[in-house]
């Protein structure tokens, strides 16, 4: 089969791809390429030119080669075209290709049930499978013409055999063969003169006897017409003349345009038919687009995109697709969450460490100010992440860092003390309404006030214990003391009353002088 600028053979010889590939290349091309739908169209119009009915596989020029991997996000999985031409975007895989880094081929499945369905499978390159190869060429000439009764064979380039099946478009170094009846055969081959492609010798070839149409209807399939001097044939109503001018095919409707796509002509006549994705519309000649999105199972569970004559199957957002199948994707290994990332089903979230809160973003983290609670029995200060309590002086932290108790001294409060634990009092508030009685008062004691007061009870029993500590033995010695001089008083009046002396009575030195002065006013006051 040929088109306006390529020709494509089909081989039902069932060789490995390797062999399929250098049988096309020493025939001047390659292994069939499918890389958009128009070379999916010519794919389906040479498989259709097969009247076995049953199911056949043939490879084209699609291969993972060794040492590459299967890629599931790109269109051809990582596969190359043997032809060294660019990845294509067009794929029509079957199923998808098994997580390989091994060498893998492509063929394509045929079913005589559904001929416009040619699906991609990889498997195995040494399997024993028919083939497809394509040729491109520089320029094209048309098919030469019969007048008279004769027969064409021609030979393109790319193959050793005559071509079996009629065409239209024949590529340059095609050599055609001419026979006239009995006569000597005549030779012509495509090539380019003047800037065009066109055959050495162009005819019309084998002209028509004259006189003939009472002889075997003068070689005309339908009807013989004989006009002056020569033989002319016509055609029944709804059939065309060929060109070989004896022939009769019906007539060729396709070539007016008469479908949108494609035209089929068949013994009854003609009819239009629609490629893959599309569907004929009620005036059978236009084709309109499939939904495939709104046939049952596309796509599974995932999202279905609706494309002009295909589909494609996308994952949601917070997925990935992977063999077909969509995962989730942790946004956690490129997230922006400033302290941690937690990754979910289809989505994620970030949290912050102790001692900060999430901001309104939803990613960054913000300092709490946890003094706003008021842990501390005395004094909060904020830290970054965290908070730190501060006692006054003569207090310390207990164990818990919150609360403050006395430092274990005996030396007496200092001014500060006493300063910040007259600031710590209850404060004692009374409200009273106008035209009212008035109201019992209320006492506010927060419990660090509260605290801190039974903390200055303490300190000043212990202030009073060291006052009287002092205080009593000083007064036990001045009691004795005093003992001691009444008894040597008393003794001396009894020893002055015995002698002459004065009245004076003497006491022995040693006691302290503000105490002598004290008994001598004492003797004084008895005298």
């Amino acid at each position: 089969m040929c088109t306006s600028n390529a020709c494509f053979t089909l081989h039902m010889d069932k060789v490995s791809f390797e062999k399929a590939g250098q049988s096309c290349f020493h025939n001047g091309g390659y292994l069939m390429t499918v890389r958009n739908k128009e070379e999916d169209h010519h794919l389906r119009s040479l498989i259709s030119l097969i009247q076995k009915e049953k199911n056949l596989k043939f490879w084209i020029g699609l291969k993972l080669h060794k040492g590459d991997c299967v890629l599931a996000d790109k269109p051809l999985r990582g596969f190359k075209w043997t032809s060294g031409e660019e990845d294509s975007r067009f794929s029509n895989w079957d199923k998808e290709p098994v997580d390989t880094c091994t060498e893998r081929c492509v063929h394509v499945s045929y079913n005589p049930r559904n001929r416009n369905v040619l699906k991609w499978t990889a498997g195995a390159c040494k399997i024993p499978t028919f083939y497809m190869c394509k040729f491109y060429f520089q320029g094209m000439c048309g098919s030469l013409l019969l007048l008279g009764s004769g027969d064409i064979s021609y030979t393109a380039p790319f193959s050793e055999e005559p071509l079996q099946n009629e065409i239209k478009s024949l590529p340059l170094g095609t050599y055609a063969k001419v026979t006239c009846g009995d006569r000597e055969s005549h030779f012509s081959v495509c090539m380019l003169s003047d800037d065009k492609y066109q055959w050495t010798v162009r005819g019309p070839f084998c002209k028509a006897d004259y006189g003939k149409c009472a002889s075997d209807n003068g070689g005309c399939e339908h009807l013989c017409q004989e006009d002056s001097d020569q033989v002319r044939c016509l055609c029944n109503q709804g059939y065309t003349i060929e060109e070989n001018g004896f022939s009769c095919k019906l007539q060729d409707v396709c070539n007016v345009d008469f479908c949108e796509h494609d035209c089929i002509l068949g013994e009854s006549g003609h009819s239009c038919n629609c490629p893959v994705g599309f569907k004929l519309e009620s005036n059978q000649r236009n084709c309109s687009d499939i939904d495939e999105c709104q046939l049952p199972h596309v796509c599974a569970n995932h999202l279905c995109v609706n494309t002009h004559g295909s589909y494609t199957c996308a994952c949601r957002e917070g997925f990935r697709m992977f063999r077909g199948d969509c995962l989730d994707s942790d946004e956690c290994v490129n997230s922006r969450c400033e302290h941690g990332c937690l990754n979910t089903m289809g989505s994620f979230s970030c949290y912050c460490e102790n001692g900060f809160t999430l901001s309104e973003d939803g990613y960054s983290c913000m300092d709490v100010n946890e003094c706003a609670t008021e842990r501390c029995q005395f004094r909060c200060v904020n830290t970054e992440g965290s908070f730190k309590c501060v006692c006054p002086a003569g207090f310390h932290s207990d164990a818990t860092g919150i609360d403050c108790v006395p430092d274990m001294t005996d030396a007496p409060l200092n001014d500060a003390t006493q300063e910040n634990i007259a600031e710590t009092e209850p404060t004692v508030t009374q409200e009273r309404r106008r035209g009212s009685t008035p109201l019992p008062r209320v006492v506010t004691v927060t419990p660090i006030n509260a605290s801190l007061a039974s903390s200055a009870k303490v300190v000043n029993s212990r202030v009073l214990i060291c006052v009287l500590g002092s205080v009593i033995p000083l007064l036990m010695l001045v009691a004795a003391t005093l003992g001691i001089a009444v008894v040597r008083c008393h003794r001396a009046r009894k020893e002055a009353r015995k002698t002459t002396t004065d009245s004076y009575c003497w006491v022995a030195s040693g006691l302290d002088p503000r105490l002598e002065k004290f008994y001598e006013s004492i003797l004084t006051d008895d005298l």
